[in-house]
């Protein structure tokens, strides 16, 4: 039997339908929040919003809790947050302690040893904790609480080079990072455990 005209024009449009209707079952474009990129089909866009920060400063800072016993370090991280750069300072018990931080131009030695320390990066932020230690000297023992490296060289970080130790003596606790510029950073704490936290944008 011959198809009319308007059956055959019928057929195409059902067709052109049921096409749509198949693209539109499909998976199409989804956004990735974790990661701010955009991803479309055959096509990735990057919609990062540019990163800034309305307290960050590069003047010396001060903070935490003062405390009667000497906070003990158990840990120290260098990471990547969404837009930062993140160093961590981790305790044992108590509150986040008492900090001291300000860049300073070097050059730097260890403690009281005086002995130079050569620390990657064009410029350094010291980090002083008055009254921490990385060894629990009310242990018989002196068992060390921190066990990490005294040089930390992440990978993969925009801004920090190396995060370095150069000073535990008597409750005196110290490192620097060493940075590719001097950058704004920010100072937070946290709970459960305590820690410090400086951030570069």
């Amino acid at each position: 039997m011959r198809r009319t005209p308007r059956a055959t024009a019928l057929t195409a449009v059902a067709l052109v339908l049921m096409s749509i209707l198949a693209a539109c079952s499909g998976d199409g474009g989804k956004v990735d929040a974790g990661s701010g990129t955009t991803t479309t089909t055959g096509a990735t866009t990057n919609t990062t919003a540019p990163c800034t920060s309305t307290d960050a400063t590069t003047d010396a800072t001060t903070g935490g809790t003062t405390v009667m016993n000497v906070s003990l370090l158990t840990e120290v991280r260098a990471g990547s947050q969404p837009c930062t750069d993140r160093v961590t300072f981790e305790f044992r018990d108590g509150a986040p302690p008492e900090y001291r931080i300000e860049y300073q131009p070097g050059p730097f030695s260890f403690g009281e040893s005086g002995m130079p320390v050569t620390i990657q990066g064009s410029a350094f932020l010291v980090v002083v904790f008055p009254h921490s230690s990385g060894v629990d000297l009310t242990d018989p023992a002196a068992t060390a609480t921190y066990t990490g490296p005294d040089s930390i060289v992440p990978t993969g970080l925009a801004h920090v080079a190396e995060v370095r130790k150069i000073e535990d003596f008597e409750a005196v606790l110290q490192w620097v990072i060493g940075l590719d510029s001097t950058r704004p950073f920010t100072v937070g704490v946290l709970d459960g455990p305590p820690r410090v936290y400086i951030d570069f944008s």
